[in-house]
């Protein structure tokens, strides 16, 4: 079976919070993310990340999955660090990063993905996750 694709993106305003990332571009509720039919593992990640720098300081960007289509709990995936000691001439800088991994999961069952901005608030991050099944 070739290997399917579900991707959510958010944008994450506070530090040392979860948040859910919950929409699908330009689709602002796609609905519970299910784990596709005929899989039988995550085999990566692939994140794109985009701070605003509106404050300076220093942060760890993490990507947590959640939910019954992981029969061996709870992911928690380290992204990037972003941050700076200026809010200027630092705009725009981004990371973009594909996460092998080797999950079991749960077709037909739901995995939730969350984002979070650890240690400083370095203003909003954009954050896009997709899950890649095989």
């Amino acid at each position: 079976m070739p290997k399917q694709y579900r991707t959510r993106n958010g944008t994450i305003t506070a530090a040392n919070t979860k948040t859910a990332l919950t929409e699908q571009g330009s689709i602002s509720a796609p609905g519970t993310l299910y784990v596709p039919d005929g899989v039988s593992r995550l085999e990566s990640v692939i994140v794109a990340a985009c701070a605003d720098y509106a404050a300076a300081g220093h942060a760890c960007i993490f990507v947590r999955l959640e939910g019954s289509g992981l029969p061996e709990g709870p992911e928690t995936l380290l992204v990037c660090g972003v941050g700076g000691n200026s809010t200027t001439g630092i705009q725009g800088r981004m990371a973009a990063v594909k996460i092998p991994l080797d999950v079991p999961v749960r077709p037909g069952n739901d995995i939730l993905i969350y984002g979070e901005m650890a240690g400083d608030d370095v203003g909003t991050v954009e954050l896009g996750v997709t899950l890649v099944f095989a």
